[in-house]
């Protein structure tokens, strides 16, 4: 049975700012935070074609990789209770294995919805790309669906033809911003989206520039409509600065959406900063992309 996708578009916001009337653009928020019940923002674009390719495979558990605060996790645990799979999820951080005091609320989200967890020491986690070590996992979960760390492969990539689609009808931009952990929802976007139609991916870890090639490969073809940002990490992935909470606490405030720490915060504070150097010409009409994540909130 095919997994059923969901139909009815999800909200473009228009925000009005004095701040952006004078810059002479127009902001708008794309509210897929609303695209899923259970399963949010881009996370239900990078699974709805890797849980179809798990049922045709006959898979009985969808397995996955992330840290503590893995969104990627919490909607996987969610897809896998409501699409009928078993769910694993191999946790970066072994010392988390006996303390779940100590579990955000991403990790509590996820056991309540099912999922098992195998916590991993740094240097173990570190094989989570390696092709022997992936080889081993499958033969010792051989009725199990492995995805990669976030989500991010070629059908999560091809999953977001439909939203740049919805997009498009919604509104002619001009830039598209989206929060970036591994890359994949970047190279969707960019990838569907036209070329005159720039699409900027803020990154939310340090250094992350690594990304880039991956980004490359997954996009296919010589494009030059995107761009990776990553100046505006606060500190590395699951960190902050005051300066960002109080971003997100005015943001917030102003517009009545409501953000989530590790992602959407961050892709907010980089809009501001962009706008403030000038980056966005007279007359564009930018699309800040909410992914959801609103778990993270809670801790």
């Amino acid at each position: 049975m095919p997994i059923p996708h969901q139909q009815i578009p999800t909200p473009l916001q228009k925000l009005v700012s004095p701040v952006f009337a004078q810059a002479g653009i127009e902001v708008w928020i794309k509210r897929d935070d609303l695209n899923h019940p259970l399963i949010q923002g881009n996370k239900w674009h990078k699974l709805k074609l890797n849980l179809e390719q798990a049922k045709q495979q006959g898979a009985q558990e969808l397995i996955s990789f992330g840290g503590a605060y893995s969104n990627h996790i919490a909607a996987l645990a969610a897809a896998g209770k409501a699409y009928g799979f078993a769910t694993r999820g191999f946790i970066r951080g072994d010392e988390l294995a006996h303390n779940n005091q100590a579990w955000s609320a991403t990790l509590k989200t996820a056991a309540e919805n099912g999922m098992m967890f195998e916590f991993l020491s740094r240097s173990e986690y570190r094989l989570r790309h390696n092709p022997s070590w992936l080889s081993d996992l499958q033969q010792s979960y051989p009725n199990g669906f492995i995805l990669p760390e976030g989500g991010s492969n070629p059908l999560a990539v091809a999953g977001f033809e439909s939203l740049i689609n919805e997009l498009n009808q919604q509104l002619d931009f001009s830039h598209l911003l989206c929060a970036v952990g591994t890359g994949g929802s970047l190279a969707g976007m960019a990838k569907f989206a036209r070329a005159d139609q720039q699409v900027w991916g803020i990154a939310s870890l340090k250094q992350a520039d690594y990304l880039i090639p991956q980004i490359k490969d997954w996009i296919a073809e010589d494009k030059q409509n995107w761009h990776l940002w990553t100046e505006f990490h606060g500190g590395g992935y699951g960190k902050t600065t005051d300066e960002i909470i109080n971003k997100t606490n005015e943001f917030e405030t102003q517009f009545n959406v409501l953000l989530d720490p590790i992602y959407t915060a961050k892709l907010v504070y980089g809009f501001y900063q962009l706008l403030s150097n000038g980056c966005f010409k007279r007359g564009s009409r930018v699309v800040l992309y909410h992914s959801g994540g609103l778990q993270g909130r809670e801790g």
